[in-house]
């Protein structure tokens, strides 16, 4: 057992040594002063300050660590894979314990520790008022169980993928199903009750509730909830506590013991079959004189062929929730519940499609330099003769041809009825869409440096960043507001925060060129 925690050792012995580490503790007290700030600015405001600065400051660890999970915790063993490092470290004499603990557990603790050295100052908020220490400690344990759950499960998605992208695909998969599929289940029963199709009877109905049930008591995100509550009073080891931590360390014995299994697998066959496919893709068609343009069509966006496939998928997908809808409404057996017109569910059906275009958008600008920072071209392509400025928007010209279903079938939607988007002004977000989009123009900019500065997780690490620095800016647009609001009135938070939102892309588009001519220098 010694030997086995060796590298587990070694590795933490490493990151006491950093410089990284600690700055990056530093920053999370500094994140826990910044929203402190706010909270006093709006003191005043709030019945309980205390209460509403500790529940900032918990919910955003828990994005940070749902997001460490996908990014952090998933590429432990695939990066190794990708990197094929697996075979020396196993000729170097480390066993699979000791690599499972060194790769996985150590980055656990890691995290766990930066989640302890924010629990002296949050203990300001008492004295804030609003919440006891008992909430806190319970608080914090509930938090330290979804640690331990979420880093394991990552811990076995890596080791039973065989890439990067597997791993993060079956960790995203889980979590949906973790939080989202037993609420959704348990609401599509009551309606179905509510419409007359199933009875509280039966067995469909018993088993949705107690799986709803079962999934509450053990949910982190429940567990919170009811901790926050006013007079909480139960003790700080929770059911939430012993189950996560009791399957954290289930996942972590099935990983141990697959692990040979999973990764006795050669890679270079996987590879070679990633070289037959783009083989055959890049034979369908021919650059011409846009050649970046044409890649990241062809390799990213899928060509051709997956264009005129989304195409046909997009107005199906609305077809279908238009069509199925009103079926459903039509044939229903009771009366006293709302329906839902066809115009509801058209404006629904355009949501969707928002969703789906920023979606398209966020994976599309994740994979806009991965192949060529992992294939090392970036020296190649500074030596062709045109700039890089030039490389990067050809490759955004190809995202944008990508994009041409989605849009299509956005503009067919707002062509068929225009009073679909009319809810943006029904509900008050008709001033917000602008910031809306300048907002999600930085992620994507954020997220593209972060695919040339880190090799795995980089949509975790700019989701990550992006809500640290919303939460960090939120006082700073408190004191505009309040500065302005006088005087030009809303906009006194939503002008500040658009033209800060430009120069941040600004910023960060010399950023990207910078790293790009730093990783061409380098390698």
């Amino acid at each position: 057992m010694r030997g086995s925690f060796i590298f587990a050792s070694f590795a933490l012995k490493k990151d006491t040594r950093e410089k990284k580490t600690h700055l990056l503790r530093f920053a999370c007290v500094g994140i826990v002063f910044c929203i402190l700030f706010s909270s006093w600015i709006s003191s005043s405001r709030v019945g309980s300050p205390g209460l509403d600065f500790f529940t900032k400051i918990i919910w955003l660890n828990f994005w940070l660590v749902s997001l460490a999970g996908i990014g952090f915790f998933s590429t432990a063993i695939t990066e190794e894979k990708e990197e094929e490092t697996l075979p020396l470290l196993k000729l170097a004499g480390i066993n699979t314990l000791a690599l499972l603990t060194g790769k996985s557990s150590v980055r656990a603790l890691r995290i766990i520790l930066l989640l302890l050295g924010q629990l002296p100052f949050l203990l300001l908020s008492v004295s804030l008022g609003g919440i006891t220490p008992l909430q806190i400690y319970a608080t914090f344990a509930a938090l330290i169980g979804y640690i331990i759950l979420i880093s394991n499960f990552a811990l076995l998605c890596s080791v039973y993928a065989r890439r990067s992208g597997e791993a993060i695909a079956f960790v995203l998969l889980a979590l949906f199903f973790y939080f989202i599929v037993p609420t959704l289940q348990y609401r599509l029963t009551v309606n179905l009750q509510t419409r007359g199709y199933l009875s509280t009877t039966d067995p469909i109905s018993k088993s949705s509730k107690y799986l709803f049930e079962i999934s509450q008591e053990h949910s982190v995100v429940e567990q919170i909830k009811q901790i926050l509550t006013t007079g909480y009073s139960n003790s700080i080891l929770s059911s939430q506590v012993i189950s996560n931590v009791s399957l954290g360390i289930l996942f972590f014995i099935a990983a141990w013991l697959v692990f040979d299994r999973c990764t006795s697998h050669p890679s270079f066959k996987e590879s070679g079959i990633r070289k037959k496919r783009s083989y055959h893709r890049v034979m369908n068609s021919r650059p011409g004189t846009n050649v970046f343009v044409w890649k990241e069509f062809q390799f990213s966006g899928g060509g051709m062929r997956a264009s005129l496939l989304k195409l046909f998928l997009y107005p199906a997908f609305i077809t279908i929730v238009v069509g199925g809808g009103i079926l459903f409404d039509q044939y229903t057996t009771s009366s006293s519940i709302q329906t839902f017109t066809w115009k509801d569910l058209v404006s629904a059906s355009l949501i969707l499609l928002f969703i789906s275009f920023a979606v398209e958008c966020t994976i599309y600008t994740s994979r806009i330099f991965r192949e060529e920072r992992i294939q090392k071209m970036i020296p190649l392509l500074s030596i062709l003769p045109c700039s890089m400025l030039r490389i990067a928007y050809e490759k955004v010209g190809g995202i944008l041809i990508s994009l041409i279903p989605v849009s299509l079938t956005i503009a067919l939607v707002l062509y068929i009825l225009p009073e679909s988007i009319s809810y943006l002004t029904t509900t008050g977000l008709y001033s917000l869409v602008p910031l809306m989009i300048i907002q999600f123009c930085v992620f994507l900019h954020l997220l593209a440096y972060y695919s040339l500065v880190v090799r795995w997780g980089s949509l975790a690490v700019a989701l990550g960043t992006f809500i640290v620095v919303e939460a960090c800016a939120t006082p700073l647009l408190h004191l505009f507001y309040f500065m302005f609001q006088n005087t030009i009135g809303e906009a006194g938070i939503l002008l500040p925060a658009f033209y800060l939102s430009l120069i941040c892309c600004f910023i960060l588009q010399i950023l990207i060129a910078g790293r790009l001519h730093q990783i061409a220098a380098e390698e």
